[in-house]
């Protein structure tokens, strides 16, 4: 088996230069905690010894009076409270010398923190004019443009306020644009403005070449496919426009018996459906089943109008409609909101249709001018593009609701909670499912991406080597393929609901399925948590190795391939095909590294939101690679309802498996339909096949969602194919498990877990601190900032946690139990950039700690950035 790199990785890139956080550091920070030590640690050996000197001269002490005023003065000395110089005079001259030494000592001291914290207080200003400044950054604003346009507005305020007396509000903003622009330094996500994508390929060469400091960044603006998604919404009521959208039958339908079966999908909810097979719904079923071309609603129904007495024309449409919402029919444009050119071809497909139906033009007119606003918008200033925002809102909405009107639908009002995704409602035969009328606020309209169009080189020799260990690494970590105790489970149910081994109608199959298993699993939570005896095997043999090497310590754990040559070997591991991995490089003195940030698969399923910002080589090259993996087999490429923008990409494979309610994007020649297909058992395999007659299908997950967001046969078909998915987070888990274990119970207040590195230079989990909430500093009322941000720091330095690190208040691995305190942002699981030494960074800290949870994940800042912007590659190979 040859290991192939994919020619093109995807780069992205950090939207913001890390070094310009440089001008909110304190300077010497190192350095003035070190001489503030030194001379505290000074102060406190001169009161020890003047409190020595002085406890004989009390003990010998005759005069009660006198006595007394000595261990007032031992006392006032020991608390650092001011002394009753008076009472010196009953001290020896040697003592006295010694007291002046300490109150030198102690007056130096206080000097010294007067001092800087004014210039503590004079350097918080200065950031905070800096920040000022940089809430005018283009990169910034153009992203707040469509993410957060209230901030943008609030920006032009802010900027001019006298930075010396910020108030709650502009605090606030102050905390806001700390975390955007931090995020835009130091990390590669969210996408748009904030941070952009290049191409990278390798070089034989051995030198690495990175695009120009000048580079441009180019943007790309496309439509949120909300807006097709609602639109159909509206035309599918509107009484005279629904008459053109294209009717087709269920793909699923057939008939049983004397009854029509259909399994329908409304918004990915799955129901398994049945109606009488005749009166009108037969008549319909039939005459689809026959025709081989699109029909329209309008031609369905002069159709149905031929075999009925006294025929009403609405009486028939309002019927049909029906069938629609039960799920036996299908209604669209005769396209999806997830192809790549949607909106061009919505405008052909109303264009069509402007000479019958005047209710188009101004659709036509509004798309036209998205259209236009889109063009404008990637070449034109700040004030511009708001201005072409707020009127791409306030047509849009005047356009839609003047449609919705005409179809007697509902409005929008402020009341309304705003949610463009309603909870849908119970399924049931012809249930009649609610309009939820929608808002586009200037934010949803579109989405932006940025991009560059050099391509970044880097030496293939360290790169190949490096996906090699990671590769290897892979196939030790197999037993732990997230994917294998479904297929086990799915193969045991066949084989015990069908012991006759015939091939089944794959429909057949996930409703036996998904109703004997999947459904109580839901409805009872009969979900297998423990696992299977073979893995559970395995981690006690890794968890036995790691108790036996002698290098583990809280710091670093080394593992090699010797480690893992003798573990027990699971048998009827997945097959390894084409995987993925985001991945951070570094090469420097200490050689080339990486570490892993995540696993993923391969094939493009990452990279495909992006192909169209890119040489449309990039994407055939991937459909080559891609048809190249398993001839014997058929490759599909799965769809179904969702609608989320991220999943638009090109096909990545030749062919797609059509779904109930799915959003096909290959055209129909390249489409396999789904009531064609069997599920059998391989026993030569020992798997599940899925195949089309004699042909044998392989079914592929490629969007960018997580699949478990997907509808449930999705799900089910997503394990169609031998392909392995291995996350290291299990084996990351093992490794804590065998540190928590050193520990006793509870485990302690700040708890250290490793880097761990495979192979001496692949890193696959940075340094981390874990911290209970409750033990970190806080600054008390009275409390001047210079106070804590020093008291802070010295509490880091005694726990040794670096000053520089990434914060997660809820670490989503680590399942932190909730209390009393607020709830965090929804993106609070996110990493956060953090530098102890930049004092509004600490006072972000400080805001940040009143969303934790009861324990906070610090990690390393590992690899540090160097000179270049920070970046991450994703890179994607092939195993043939």
């Amino acid at each position: 088996m040859s290991l192939q790199i994919f020619s093109y990785s995807l780069v992205r890139y950090a939207g913001l230069h890390h070094q310009l956080f440089d001008n909110l550091k304190f300077n010497d920070t190192e350095k003035l905690l070190k001489s503030l030590r030194a001379l505290i640690d000074e102060k406190e050996q001169l009161k020890n010894s003047f409190c020595d000197a002085l406890y004989p001269i009390i003990t010998e002490q005759q005069d009660d009076k006198v006595r007394q005023q000595l261990i007032n003065i031992k006392r006032q000395i020991f608390n650092d409270k001011k002394i009753n110089i008076e009472h010196i005079i009953h001290l020896p001259q040697a003592v006295r010398n010694d007291l002046k030494s300490y109150l030198d000592k102690a007056k130096e001291l206080a000097f010294l923190l007067e001092e800087k914290t004014l210039k503590f207080e004079a350097e918080q200003d200065q950031n905070r004019k800096w920040m000022q400044q940089m809430a005018l950054h283009p990169e910034l604003q153009n992203g707040l443009l469509l993410s957060s346009p209230l901030l943008y507005e609030q920006l032009k305020s802010f900027v001019k306020k006298d930075s010396q007396v910020f108030k709650q509000k502009e605090q606030r903003i102050l905390f806001s644009l700390l975390r955007y622009l931090s995020r835009m330094a130091f990390k590669t996500s969210p996408f748009s403005s904030f941070t952009y994508t290049g191409l990278m390929t390798l070089e034989q060469s051995g030198t690495s070449e990175s695009p120009a400091a000048a580079v441009q960044v180019k943007s790309r603006l496309k439509l949120n496919n909300s807006i097709f998604e609602y639109l159909k919404a509206i035309i599918k009521k509107h009484p005279l426009l629904n008459e053109h959208l294209f009717v087709k039958l269920n793909l699923t339908a057939e008939i049983k018996g004397d009854k029509i079966c259909f399994l329908s999908n409304f918004n990915n909810i799955e129901s398994f459906q049945q109606i009488n097979a005749n009166s009108l719904q037969l008549i319909v079923y039939q005459h689809l089943e026959s025709c081989h071309k699109p029909v329209n609603l309008k031609n369905l129904i002069d159709q149905c109008a031929v075999y009925l007495e006294n025929p009403s024309h609405e009486s028939i449409k309002i019927y049909l409609i029906k069938l629609v919402e039960s799920g036996m029919l299908e209604m669209d444009p005769g396209f999806s909101g997830m192809d790549e050119h949607w909106d061009d071809k919505l405008l052909l497909f109303l264009k069509n249709l402007e000479s019958e139906e005047p209710s188009v033009l101004a659709i036509i007119s509004l798309f036209e001018s998205l259209k236009d606003y889109g063009t404008v918008y990637q070449s034109t200033n700040l004030i511009e593009r708001f201005n072409l925002l707020q009127q791409a809102e306030k047509q849009l909405n005047t356009v839609f609701a003047e449609l919705q009107n005409e179809a007697g639908l509902p409005l929008y009002n402020a009341t309304s909670d705003g949610k463009l995704a309603a909870e849908p409602p119970e399924i049931t035969n012809f249930s009649m499912h609610q309009f939820v009328p929608y808002y586009f606020s200037a934010r949803h309209i579109f989405y932006e991406d940025c991009f560059i169009s050099e391509n970044l080189v880097l030496p293939a020799q360290p790169v190949k080597d490096f996906v090699a260990k990671i590769d290897e690494l892979i196939s030790y970590l197999l037993p732990l393929d997230v994917m294998r105790k479904e297929r086990e489970k799915m193969i045991s149910f066949f084989l015990k609901q069908y012991p006759n081994d015939d091939a089944l109608a794959l429909t057949t199959f996930y409703k036996d399925y998904y109703l004997y298993v999947k459904k109580p699993e839901k409805e009872h939570k009969t979900e297998e948590e423990h696992d299977f005896l073979a893995l559970r095997h395995w981690k006690e043999a890794v968890l036995t190795k790691i108790a036996q090497l002698d290098h583990a310590s809280e710091d670093l754990i080394r593992f090699n391939a010797d480690f893992f040559a003798d573990l027990p070997k699971s048998q009827n591991l997945a097959q390894k095909s084409s995987l993925g991995m985001f991945v951070q490089f570094s090469d420097n003195k200490d050689g080339f590294s990486g570490v892993i940030n995540s696993l993923l698969p391969g094939m493009g399923k990452v990279s495909g939101r992006f192909l169209s910002l890119f040489d449309p080589e990039v994407t055939r090259s991937f459909v080559q690679y891609n048809e190249k993996l398993f001839p014997a087999q058929m490759k599909v490429e799965l769809n179904d309802a969702s609608t989320f923008n991220a999943n638009v990409h090109p096909p990545l494979l030749a062919h797609e498996l059509e779904l109930p309610g799915g959003n096909n994007i290959y055209p129909l020649a390249r489409r396999f339909n789904i009531r064609d297909l069997k599920v059998s058992y391989n026993k030569e395999r020992k798997a599940l096949s899925l195949h089309s007659a004699d042909l044998e299908l392989y079914s592929y997950d490629l969007s960018l969602e997580s699949f478990y967001n997907r509808s449930n046969l999705y799900q089910l078909l997503a394990h169609f194919n031998p392909d392995a998915r291995v996350s290291l987070q299990p084996f990351i888990q093992l490794v804590d498990r065998f540190y928590l274990d050193k520990h006793p119970v509870p485990a302690p207040d700040i708890f250290v877990l490793p880097r761990i590195v495979y192979a001496e230079n692949v890193v696959i989990r940075r340094k981390t601190w874990r911290i209970k909430t409750e033990i970190i500093p806080v600054q008390a009322l009275s409390e001047a900032d210079f106070t804590y941000f020093i008291r802070l720091n010295n509490w880091l330095d005694r726990n040794k946690i670096p000053k520089e690190i990434f914060i997660f208040l809820r670490k989503r691995t680590y399942q932190a139990k909730r209390d009393g305190k607020r709830e965090g942002l929804h993106d609070d699981y996110k990493p956060q950039y953090l530098s102890f030494t930049h004092p509004l960074l600490v006072g972000m800290f400080k805001k940040l700690l009143l969303r934790a949870g009861e324990y906070i994940t610090l990690e390393e800042v590992f690899p540090k950035p160097d000179e270049n912007t920070v970046r991450e590659y994703l890179i994607q190979w092939y195993n043939n």
